[in-house]
């Protein structure tokens, strides 16, 4: 406030002083002119005057001849202090007397000299030339020229610009102390009130403003006391409220505490109780997943038996309804981890494509039994290698088909994976819709089916049921993702159910089986194919996905014009037929003639009871990538796989539930394993300190000794199970226990209800196996493609697999042989390289090379290599430890296929051609 008043003061200075002293410059300024102009005028009218009379004196001496005396007036006229010389020149100009110092010279005197007086001025003196002439004779005898100085009139000039100065200073000096008078008779108002307004800040309403009559401010001073008189009686007013209220907020506050009080009792309560509900829902969990396992299990296990149709169906129900709880057991535990925001996503590298035809592979056969055609479409300008939590992604992709499929009858079933915009940095938001031409649904039921527990229809008599949650769920897991999820749909009209997420884009493209790109780039490319379907979403579908790898399709929807001119004269790679709806027994024969080159291939949904034909290649709807890869590579069966028996290994299975016992010890000894059981923790332990065992299936929950403590024990107490694996089964379901269990000495985590495929999937990931671990069979049931063309010849001992590697080389024997022969020309150099980076222990160079040679052998039709190299290359990237006992025996075994490549000759090479 101090700063503000003298800055005020300083402009009131300024405004009042500032016109003061321009009026007094101005008024100066022109006095000193004017005095200038004068005296300049003066000293011009004296020279003139006075030059006319001297020359008029002078005239009259030299007629008189009188020159002492003309003399004597030249030098009297220097008593003039504004002459500074005189000279007398003659007729001819030449100077005849002189007084004073020389004139002042100038290349203009002759034009000065003429018959009237002349004159010359310059910024120091006046030149007068002025012609002598008798005033009696008017004789002419010459010219008087006199120089007049300036320094007289610049003398007068500086007194007068004195004389100004002192005037001007006085004017100045009175406005000052006006403009001074002025600024204190305003400011000190001013100061007096910020003075008030900083006391009444401080608190202190009792000030006033002195009331002066004669101030210049009386009469804002006088409004300002009132408006103080008025604010300090609202003050007043405002205390003896303040204190009423801070007495009922003291009793409020009171009461407050009272119920934070109780809540803080109701929240530990509440937190008491959801714990509790999460332990309920554990324990729960454990105890229906036990018998679960054994159900499903042994079911699965049934149905490998021999069994009379009936027993097959009621085995069937059994395991369909097995799966029916189990999944609603997931959905109940998914809702509880929602409602307690701990329902988190796992992203990882994934392919969009897997995780859509593994959906669409699961789901099929329940959507065939309905006759319905079920399809997937994947457009082009999505990338397929993304990051993504992809178990939770096929979790909502499963709800929203299987929705789909229970609430359509006939019709179709579309699943459309597009991309919805881009963002920077590779961040790309994807859509996937799934469209049914079921029941639909009425605009009012839109909303609420996200809701838990929701039903479209909750009528008794409704046909399908469910728990509610699924829609729920998935909403909660999408909005996770950062994306949307909606429908559209009218009753009568089908629906359409889609959801939008934000992923990467991974740049490393390594969850994308490149291998299956290249089988089918190399079986399809510039290949013709002729395609009958009758169904259109199908037919789009199946043709989008083989001109994907370069095919040139001909689809057709009957077989009307297949036997046409047209289509007869034209040579084809491959025929597609569909044998659902389609009558072949005559068609068969006719196709065969008419395209005796092309390889006619099946396609059928498994649901009919229609004979397949022994002699021609069948392929199982839906049809995905993988299963066309299946269909061009060597492998041509389902595939399961089992462990070599000639070398078995040793397996410890501790559980407390004999009939988890009872399942696992089925299927292992089904293999010609070798098992140890341990029903409780303290066997187990004193199994492994008897013997060591290759893979450790252990329970975690047990009475008096559980899982956790066994690990613990082994790892640290029995140095011959130190390193061997262990495996956790447990019917837990919560997400955040496998990241314990892997923390506290476990090496891998199965859930149950655990099946033949998920304990082969360990053995063949941890156990210690043999050179040739797994060999891989037909399965008759379920079969996905059957084929006219018999089993290769076993060159299990054979390092090169020569009929893949022509397959590889696209048919070409010769292209073949070429890139065995440059394979197996840098080998040398491999081995060199490989054992150099052992010597060395440099894990980064052996990374490298065994990643290049891992390249190589995709080309070259070599599997054991191959095998091998992957194997050791994602051992290296997950240990990064060149001493690890698993990643030694992998090099071992490495160094071994070399040697046995090297030593294998090109000449081997004999085609097998097919029959």
């Amino acid at each position: 406030m101090r700063q503000n008043l003298l800055a005020l003061r300083q402009h009131i200075l300024l405004l009042a002083f500032l016109p003061g002293i321009i009026v007094a410059l101005l008024m100066g300024t022109m006095y000193l002119g004017k005095r200038y102009v004068e005296l300049d005028e003066q000293l011009m009218s004296e020279a003139l005057n006075e030059s006319q009379r001297k020359s008029t004196a002078a005239a009259l001496l030299i007629q008189n001849s009188n020159n002492q005396e003309l003399q004597t007036l030249l030098s009297m006229l220097l008593d003039d202090s504004d002459i500074r010389s005189v000279s007398l020149l003659d007729q001819e100009g030449i100077k005849i007397i002189h007084a004073g110092p020389s004139l002042y010279q100038h290349s203009d005197l002759p034009s000065l000299l003429k018959t009237k007086q002349q004159f010359l001025q310059s910024n120091d003196i006046i030149q007068v030339a002025s012609p002598v002439i008798s005033p009696v004779t008017s004789n002419h005898y010459g010219w008087m020229v006199i120089d007049y100085t300036y320094a007289q009139t610049h003398l007068k000039l500086y007194r007068s610009l004195a004389f100004s100065i002192v005037v001007v200073a006085m004017g100045l000096m009175i406005a000052l102390v006006m403009s001074l008078k002025l600024a204190s008779n305003v400011i000190r108002p001013l100061d007096n009130m910020a003075r008030v307004v900083g006391r009444i800040r401080d608190g202190f309403y009792d000030t006033r403003l002195p009331d002066t009559p004669k101030s210049l401010l009386f009469e804002l001073e006088s409004a300002i006391n009132e408006m103080l008189d008025s604010l300090q009686a609202k003050h007043q007013k405002m205390t003896s409220h303040i204190a009423q209220y801070n007495d009922e907020l003291q009793e409020t506050l009171e009461t407050i505490e009272i119920q934070n009080v109780e809540l803080d009792l109701a929240r530990k309560e509440a937190l008491e109780a959801s714990r509790s509900k999460s332990e309920f829902l554990a324990n729960m969990s454990h105890e229906i997943r036990t018998p679960l396992n054994g159900i499903i299990g042994f079911s699965s296990l049934m149905q490998n038996s021999d069994l009379t149709a009936e027993q097959h169906d009621y085995i069937n129900t059994i395991e369909k309804s097995s799966h029916g709880l189990l999944t609603m057991l997931n959905d109940i535990l998914d809702f509880s981890r929602m409602e307690a925001g701990k329902l988190e996503l796992d992203p990882h590298p994934a392919c969009i494509r897997d995780v859509v035809e593994d959906v669409m592979t699961f789901l099929a056969p329940g959507a065939h039994r309905k006759s319905l055609e079920v399809v997937h479409l994947i457009y082009d300008d999505v990338p397929e290698s993304i990051i993504i939590d992809s178990q939770r992604l096929k979790q909502i992709l499963t709800n929203l088909v299987s929705n789909a499929i229970k609430f359509t009858s006939y019709g179709s079933i579309a699943i459309r994976v597009m991309l919805d915009h881009w963002e920077k940095d590779d961040r790309p938001t994807l859509k996937i819709s799934v469209t049914d031409t079921g029941i639909g649904l009425t605009k009012e039921l839109h909303h609420k089916l996200f809701h838990a527990f929701a039903q479209a229809d909750t009528s008794r008599s409704r046909k399908v049921g469910g728990t509610g949650l699924g829609l729920a769920i998935s909403k909660s897991l999408v909005e996770q993702m950062g994306g949307e999820i909606g429908l559209e749909s009218d009753l009568g009209q089908g629906a359409t159910f889609w959801f939008t997420f934000k992923t990467h884009v991974n740049p490393q493209d390594e969850c994308c089986d490149q291998s299956v790109t290249v089988v089918l780039k190399t079986a399809l490319h510039n290949k013709d194919v002729l395609f009958i379907e009758p169904l259109e979403l199908t037919r789009l579908s199946i043709t989008h996905l083989l001109e994907k790898f370069g095919a040139r399709v001909s689809a057709l929807s009957s077989m009307a014009p297949v036997f046409s001119e047209k289509y007869t004269s034209r040579h084809f790679d491959y025929v597609l037929i569909d044998l659902d709806d389609i009558p072949f027994d005559s068609s068969l024969e006719q196709l065969d003639s008419a395209f005796p080159d092309a390889n006619i291939i099946l396609l059928t949904t498994g649901t009919n009871d229609k004979k397949l034909p022994a002699n021609h290649t069948t392929l199982l709807k839906p049809i995905s990538q993988q299963r066309l890869h299946t269909l061009f590579s060597h492998s041509s069966h389902g595939i399961r796989e089992i462990y070599d028996p000639a070398k078995p290994l040793n397996i410890l299975a501790v559980d407390d539930n004999p009939i988890n016992l009872k399942l696992i010890k089925s299927i292992l000894e089904k293999f010609g394993q070798n098992l140890s059981t341990a029903k409780d923790g303290f066997e187990a332990l004193d199994l492994c300190r008897q013997s060591p065992f290759d893979i450790i299936f252990m329970d975690v929950q047990m009475p008096e000794l559980d899982g956790l403590e066994v690990t613990r024990r082994i790892r640290s107490d029995i140095p011959g199970n130190l390193r061997t694996p262990i495996i956790a089964v447990t019917a837990h379901a919560l997400p955040e226990e496998k990241k314990a269990l892997l923390q506290n000495g476990f090496d891998d985590y199965l859930s149950k209800p655990v099946n033949e495929k998920h304990i082969v999937s360990m053995l063949h990931q941890w156990a210690k196996i043999s050179d040739s671990p797994v060999e891989k069979i037909e399965e008759a049931k379920d079969t996905s493609l059957t084929t006219n063309r018999p089993m290769e010849p076993n060159r299990t001992h054979d390092p090169v697999d020569i009929n893949l590697a022509i397959q590889l080389a696209a048919g070409n024997h010769e292209l073949a042989i070429e890139m065995l022969t440059m394979m197996k020309q840098g080998l040398d150099d491999d081995l060199k390289v490989l054992q150099e980076s052992w010597q060395s222990n440099d894990c980064l160079a052996m990374l490298e090379r065994v990643h290049r040679l891992h390249g190589a052998c995709r080309y070259c039709g070599v599997p054991e290599l191959e095998q091998i190299c992957d194997r050791l290359e994602t051992r290296l990237k997950t240990t990064q430890n060149l001493r690890d006992p698993k990643t030694a025996k992998d090099y071992q075994k490495l160094l071994h296929s070399i040697i046995r490549l090297k030593e294998w000759e090109i000449e081997n090479m004999v085609i097998i051609t097919p029959v």
